[in-house]
């Protein structure tokens, strides 16, 4: 694997890094190339658990699941910025079944998403393929997300640990279409944390169609971890 300098991704990170949200110590998990934890606010209160990978490119897939029963997934990639609040189209689909179509969102320059109600048939939805995309906000690269399950069964375990499992709460604004259900809009939003750069990445390689309706995009494949 070739070694890459952190120094400078590291600040690039921080910058980043929103300045409210912060990890709460003791709740960090690691499953395979993915982690994550759960996130605490200015106060200290808790707000939502996330996981999240990184790609060697420099792109980021974020999920975050709330209390109010919601999961958010976001995309950033280097050299797409948004306008926070910008609106799209979302086709959100694996590389089987039908594409969910629904209304998504930018949260920041640098994240953009869908936000849907429902954790266990959104988990589900993802849990059901290799490869995902999120077709309509600039970002048209298939992922590989081989190691989500266990990921997000950990982001499930922790979201129940904080006491958080589909309570009413803090969430995703969730704009409505399947696989959840429509909810109201306003609830307060969060960006993410950025994944620690000095975690395994996954690498892109390869090309073609196969994952949707739409050919070509690179596919990200899960990098071994680097031996001690």
């Amino acid at each position: 694997m070739r070694r890459i300098s952190l120094a400078p991704a590291l600040l690039a990170v921080l910058a980043m890094t929103p300045a409210l949200a912060k990890d709460i110590p003791g709740s960090e998990f690691e499953s395979g190339n993915w982690g994550g934890a759960a996130v605490a606010d200015d106060s200290g209160a808790f707000t939502h658990c996330y996981t999240s990978v990184g790609y060697v490119n420099g792109q980021t897939l974020w999920i975050g699941l709330y209390p109010n029963d919601s999961v958010s997934i976001l995309l950033s990639q280097p050299g797409v910025t948004f306008r926070p609040g910008q609106k799209f189209e979302l086709w959100v689909m694996m590389e089987t079944g039908l594409p969910a179509i629904g209304n998504g969102e930018a949260w920041d320059e640098a994240f953009a998403g869908i936000t849907y109600s429902g954790i266990q048939p959104t988990i589900d939805f993802l849990n059901s393929g290799r490869y995902l995309r999120m077709l309509g906000m600039g970002i048209d690269d298939g992922f590989d997300i081989d190691g989500i399950t266990p990921a997000l069964a950990s982001a499930q375990e922790c979201l129940a640990t904080q006491g958080g499992s589909g309570s009413a709460g803090a969430g995703g604004k969730v704009l409505g279409s399947d696989p959840g259900v429509a909810a109201e809009e306003g609830a307060v939003k969060t960006p993410p944390k950025v994944p620690d750069l000095t975690k395994p990445k996954t690498s892109g390689i390869g090309s073609g169609g196969g994952l949707g309706t739409r050919p070509g995009g690179a596919l990200g494949t899960p990098a071994p971890k680097p031996q001690p």
